[in-house]
């Protein structure tokens, strides 16, 4: 008989070092509303929402519907409850408003199963050019490129052995200080799970979703007898 995963306790959601996009409306709600409703649906026992001193009370009301357990915290509180209670941590990312539930499981799962930290990824798509001097000098092989999303889950012994926070104003940032102490596995993530970095970016996230929804709901339209 095969032993259940056990995902981590705590999620976590940083609001912090992301400006003002997390507040964007995606479908008439903020992106960190869509997030949290992610890992409320997810199953998390702890759900910490990561902001600034100024966001905390406008946080507060925002989330208040959608997780009502969710605690909003400044980072060095959060913290000092982490390595009170030290456990696997999964960090959501407002900026990837839409990755769901099920795949933010499919990353904790992975990461149980390996016993190491794990990060999810999308191919990058885009041309990118080697620059010298302001001279477009070349083309770098797309192939070995990823660009990070969320989630990340770090592996419960590399949080007990942390002298300190990880930096999660950054998912670049948090990746390297990840794989500075252990192993960090990759898990292909799908579109939707994609990151905004601007308005104009979430606006065409919602136009994607809508038009997945619109042919969704044509598949599993009955057929007419005419």
């Amino acid at each position: 008989m095969s032993t259940p995963v056990a995902r981590p306790d705590h999620a976590v959601l940083p609001l912090v070092g992301r400006g003002d996009v997390p507040f964007a409306l995606l479908h008439r709600r903020p992106l960190h509303v869509h997030a949290v409703r992610a890992l409320v649906e997810l199953g998390s026992r702890a759900i910490s929402v990561l902001v600034e001193p100024h966001q905390r009370e406008q946080v507060r009301r925002e989330v208040a519907r959608a997780a009502p357990m969710a605690r909003v915290l400044e980072v060095d509180e959060w913290w000092t409850e982490v390595v009170a209670a030290p456990t696997g941590l999964l960090v959501h990312d407002p900026l990837c408003p839409l990755a769901s539930p099920g795949f933010l499981a499919s990353v904790a799962d992975e990461a149980e199963r390996t016993g190491i930290s794990a990060v999810a990824f999308r191919p990058v798509t885009d041309t990118v050019k080697t620059v010298v001097e302001d001279r477009i000098q070349g083309t770098i092989d797309r192939e070995g490129l990823a660009g990070l999303i969320a989630p990340a889950v770090v592996a419960r012994g590399v949080v007990e052995s942390a002298d300190g926070p990880p930096p999660l104003g950054d998912f670049g940032e948090l990746v390297t200080w990840m794989r500075a102490r252990g192993e960090v596995s990759l898990v292909k993530g799908p579109s939707l799970a994609r990151r905004v970095d601007d308005t104009s970016a979430v606006n065409l996230l919602e136009c994607v979703d809508e038009l997945r929804r619109q042919v969704r709901a044509e598949d599993h339209a009955p057929l007419s007898d005419g």
